[in-house]
């Protein structure tokens, strides 16, 4: 274990009455005062490439933690500055040693990127662990964080619920003239809980993840061979790609949807276009994979997802949009007034297949956008100015859509923008936020573990893949470096007692082959998943807030399902309150349907005599005479 300093700087504000904000440090790595600890890889300080003086470079595999103390029964907000090599990883900070009160917040951007997050501090807690992970990745590329600052907010009283408290409500927006999906049309993406997320494209053929193209500078013209037999043993040849294998797969680990990339970054379209700059798998193999795909889904009984990316790394006026500031690049692009209008192409190529895969495969059940970004800078909602991404089109953007590529809005006549074309054909779809728009649900991505409380303001899904990257490598090849069973049931359970759901994703080979390895994975999970079935689909996260490794709730009906996370190894459990008139009938283990011993007093709920095993998933199931929410 390495230990290195970093700067602090404490600012301390004077508070009148009835104030409570306060600004504790400031971390700047800029020199040698507050202790921090390498706990795992490679961690320096480094000048080059930092946010602000000096930054603190991660390598591949790398943990770094300090530890806070912190004021009993007080809020925080914690801010760092982060960003990542490559926006095929991602760099997670987080807070632990609070209980129910941890919380965490991952960024993939390749840019500087101000994270927050805000955490209470219950009467009985003083001190927490800070830490940053940056996982194992194949392309052996870094993180960096800097200017970590926290700060005291307020005072904070824990509420002790007197009964079960009411099932939280989520805020339906409305933003750029599009409104979020109603309720009712959001429950079987919460009733389903799990889906498949399939990363599948030309990046297959050198096995080095779906950014290989951009993290190794390969110019267009030399990406495009890997789609031909010349390419070797690097030819995406797809022989044995059959969509139904995927399906049945997916259906066996128990998922109710799937989402499959029909084009990542590097501009391969798994579905016939139109659009004359178009690069397709119809050009190259006469087959639309998509096509194969949606009738895969449907055959099975699998709602349909589709992941497009907004961006393509085939046209150099991505990284220069105003055709007046190129953003570094890997291709060697420089600043030309001509990128302006190859921007405006390469949005005008977004419009056309965004069209096309809304119109030519039927009902289409949930999108997931991705690369709203420009250059690699920014937020989706930052770029949303250009892809116009609202209900209409604006007569006076730059970079207008040829009027040919246009679809009109038949009660006023305008030309519709992204999710205007989308509610029009597809008005019952799901839509994450990627594409600058608020979206219907909103993601959290990544390997790192789950934490803070109940989502109850949106519906959250969680996307992360069982290695290192999302597109094929060989370590999907290998068992030693897939995520294990016991952290892939850990994940998922907490997004079940957090009332989330999760999109776990595979990197067919080039042929279209699920490792071996991968696919042994999930059947031993889905074996696992089934065992519990009744405690996960249909549920809602709650009605009480989890206690992180310890347990947490969720509840369907009449019944309470407690999910003991591997922490918790008691013999018995006393549930929080029940409302008055809520009598239990009976409480059973759901993988076992065995009677357990149960008591009440007034409102209160005991099982005794349980057997929890360390470092293993249970749940229990308490069933009432009345619904759980009323």
């Amino acid at each position: 274990m390495s230990i290195k300093t970093w700067k602090l700087l404490p600012i301390l504000l004077i508070l009148s009455a009835g104030v409570t904000a306060q600004t504790l440090s400031v971390c700047s790595f800029d020199n040698n005062k507050t202790i921090w600890k390498t706990t795992k890889g490679n961690a320096v300080i480094l000048e080059e490439g930092a946010y602000k003086g000096k930054a603190l470079k991660m390598s591949k595999a790398t943990t770094v933690s300090f530890q806070l103390s912190l004021q009993p029964g007080s809020s925080y907000k914690l801010t760092a500055w982060m960003r990542t090599e490559s926006g095929s990883d991602a760099v997670t900070m987080q807070v632990n040693n609070l209980g129910k009160n941890n919380v965490n917040a991952t960024t993939a951007l390749a840019n500087w990127t101000k994270v927050e997050r805000t955490f209470n501090v219950s009467a009985d807690q003083k001190e927490a662990e800070l830490e940053f992970l940056f996982p194992d990745n194949p392309s052996n590329t870094s993180a960096w964080i800097d200017e970590i600052t926290l700060e005291r907010t307020g005072n904070y009283t824990e509420e002790v619920a007197k009964g079960i408290p009411a099932a939280g409500k989520r805020i339906v927006k409305t933003e750029m003239g599009i409104a979020m999906q109603p309720d009712e049309k959001m429950q079987w993406m919460l009733d389903g809980k799990l889906g498949m997320f399939i990363h599948w494209g030309l990046y297959a053929g050198p096995a080095k993840g779906e950014w290989y193209m951009e993290n190794n500078g390969v110019s267009p013209e030399e990406y495009r061979k890997l789609a031909y037999p010349a390419a070797g043993e690097q030819y995406f040849d797809a022989k044995d790609f059959d969509a139904r294998k995927w399906a049945l797969l997916a259906k066996k680990v128990g998922m109710k949807y799937m989402s499959l990339t029909t084009q990542h970054h590097d501009g391969y379209a798994l579905f016939e276009s139109k659009y004359m700059n178009a690069f397709t798998s119809k050009q190259t193999h006469n087959r639309d994979f998509v096509k194969e795909y949606v009738a895969a889904c449907r055959e099975q009984g699998l709602r349909v997802g589709l992941y497009k990316t907004l961006i393509n790394w085939r046209f150099p006026g991505y990284y220069d949009v105003t055709g007046t500031s190129c953003a570094t690049n890997k291709f060697g692009y420089t600043t030309d007034p001509m990128h302006k209008e190859n921007a405006r192409l390469m949005k005008e190529e977004l419009y056309c297949q965004v069209r096309e895969l809304m119109t030519n495969y039927g009902p289409i059940d949930q999108i997931f956008w991705d690369g709203g970004w420009l250059g690699q800078k920014g937020s989706d909602a930052d770029a949303a100015y250009f892809w116009e991404s609202g209900k209409y089109l604006d007569p006076k953007n730059e970079w207008p859509v040829n009027p040919y590529f246009q679809d009109m809005d038949k009660e006023s006549g305008k030309p519709l923008g992204l999710m205007g074309m989308i509610r029009k054909y597809q008005p019952d779809v799901l839509v994450n936020p990627r594409c600058g728009w608020c979206g219907d649900y909103t993601c959290e991505e990544g390997g790192a573990m789950i934490k803070g409380g109940i989502r109850k303001e949106s519906v959250v899904e969680k996307c992360m893949s069982l290695t290192s990257a999302w597109g094929y490598n060989t370590l999907m090849e290998d068992p030693s470096r897939i995520m294990s069973l016991g952290t892939i049931q850990r994940i998922f359970a907490d997004c079940i007692v957090r009332n989330m759901c999760l999109l776990l994703n595979v990197g067919p080979d080039r042929h279209g082959n699920v490792s071996k390895p991968v696919e042994s994975r999930l059947l031993e999970f889905g074996a696992w998943v089934e065992k519990l079935s009744e405690g996960i689909y249909g549920t809602r996260g709650g009605p009480w807030e989890p206690e992180e490794g310890k347990y947490g709730f969720c509840y369907k009906g009449n019944t309470i399902y407690i999910w003991l996370l591997g922490d918790y190894t008691d013999h018995t459990f006393t549930l929080s309150a029940v409302n008055k008139g809520q009598k239990m009938v009976k409480a059973y283990d759901v993988a076992t349907g065995k009677k357990l011993q149960a008591t009440q007093k007034k409102n209160q709920i005991t099982l005794s005599g349980i057997t929890p095993v360390k470092g293993e998933i249970s749940v229990l199931a308490v069933q009432l005479n009345k619904k759980v929410q009323e």
